[in-house]
C-alpha cells in the first residue's frame, strides 16, 4: 500500500506547535489607553494622512439624517434645478440652508 500523500502535513503541524517563537500579544484596551495617554502633544499633533475616500456627512457628528415627505413634483423640479446649476449644490445643503433661514425668521 502506498504512503498517504498528506502524511507530511501532520509532521509540519507538530513542528509548528513545538516551535518556541513567541507570538505577539494582543494589546488589551487598558494597554491601548496607556499607550495613547503617554503620547505628548507634539506626537498627537502629527497625524498621518489617511488613504481612501474622505468621510461623508453620515459619519460626521455635526449632521443628522432625517426623513421628510415632500411632493413628487416638488422634488423632481428641485433636483432638475440643482443639476442644471453650475455649482451642483446638494439637495441636503439646500434643505439645510432653507431651514436655517426659517429659524432666523421665526
Amino acid at each position: 500500500m502506498s504512503k498517504n500523500r498528506f502524511a507530511g502535513l501532520a509532521a509540519v503541524k507538530t513542528l509548528q506547535k513545538s516551535d518556541d517563537t513567541p507570538t505577539p500579544k494582543k494589546e488589551t484596551k487598558a494597554r491601548q489607553k496607556l499607550n495613547t495617554s503617554q503620547k505628548t502633544t507634539a506626537q498627537a499633533a502629527i497625524v498621518a494622512p489617511r488613504r481612501g475616500r474622505p468621510n461623508g456627512k453620515r459619519s460626521n457628528e455635526n449632521f443628522r439624517q432625517v426623513t421628510a415627505y415632500i411632493g413628487t413634483e416638488t422634488y423632481k423640479q428641485t433636483k432638475m434645478k440643482l443639476i442644471g446649476n453650475d455649482n451642483r449644490q446638494e439637495f441636503s445643503v439646500l434643505v439645510d440652508e432653507l431651514l436655517k433661514r426659517w429659524l432666523r425668521e421665526n
